[in-house]
């Protein structure tokens, strides 16, 4: 888990790097929300209040502050300006007018693929998985995406890639498609060797290549380190060698 710096009251605290609940705050405060709210302060913007069940993605540098309870603007205050995060890969042109909404306002917003899974895009770490019922506090750094939900609820990879969406990482489970059939894999990044493994298969006899979305293909040696969550994989295919004059061959 990567660590970052934000404000809290003041003072400059290391805190994880992710999707976190409000209430790890108030407790690193001794804050009680029946008396006094958190705030996330935003330049030159309404500052928001977070509530012990409100999460938001930390990036670093938020600063983080202890005030009245101010039931003025109430708990989910509108914004001055519209906030756009990323979304699928695109910044939102259209934001949010207020600072907080559910998983599922998110989940919603995809127009290409239901039903689906939503994940916060969190750049080298895992990503976090985004529950519908959640209250998120989202902020232009945030990045979203989702993808296709599988039967089994393993991710994918076929389904992601004919849905133009990169798979989520650091999860437990990955669905592979090697020729015909497709294997439940448990880890992210697997050698060719155990991807050709999982069909029966071994170098001795045969070759893999990785086919991408598009049709583009990509051979895949034996000790060569595949990472499941790179967005773009449809599937692998296996070519059987050859026997020539005393070697293999591919055919």
């Amino acid at each position: 888990m990567n660590r970052t710096t934000i404000t809290l009251n003041n003072s400059e605290i290391e805190v994880d790097v992710g999707l976190t609940n409000a209430t790890v705050f108030y407790e690193k405060l001794g804050v009680e929300p029946s008396k006094r709210w958190l705030y996330l302060s935003r330049e030159n913007d309404i500052d928001i209040p977070l509530l012990p069940e409100d999460y938001l993605l930390i990036h670093g540098g938020e600063k983080i502050f202890e005030g009245e309870i101010n039931t003025h603007i109430g708990a989910n205050p509108a914004v001055r300006q519209s906030i756009c995060p990323a979304f699928n890969g695109k910044r939102l042109e259209t934001g949010f007018d207020k600072a907080k909404v559910t998983g599922h306002v998110l989940q919603d917003m995809d127009d290409e693929v239901h039903p689906n899974k939503l994940f916060a895009d969190l750049d080298g770490q895992v990503d976090a998985f985004i529950a519908s019922n959640l209250t998120i506090v989202v902020q232009d750094a945030d990045s979203y995406f989702t993808i296709p939900v599988s039967d089994d609820e393993v991710v994918d990879l076929e389904s992601c890639a004919q849905a133009d969406r990169k798979p989520p990482s650091g999860q437990k489970y990955y669905k592979i498609k090697i020729d015909g059939a497709k294997y439940k894999v448990d880890r992210q990044k697997i050698t060719g060797e155990k991807i050709l493994s999982h069909a029966g298969k071994s170098y001795d006899e045969w070759t893999l290549n990785q086919k991408l979305r598009g049709g583009r293909r990509k051979p895949i040696e034996p000790e060569e380190e595949v990472d499941l969550a790179q967005p773009g994989i449809e599937r692998f295919e296996t070519v059987r060698r050859q026997a020539q004059q005393g070697g293999m061959v591919d055919v």
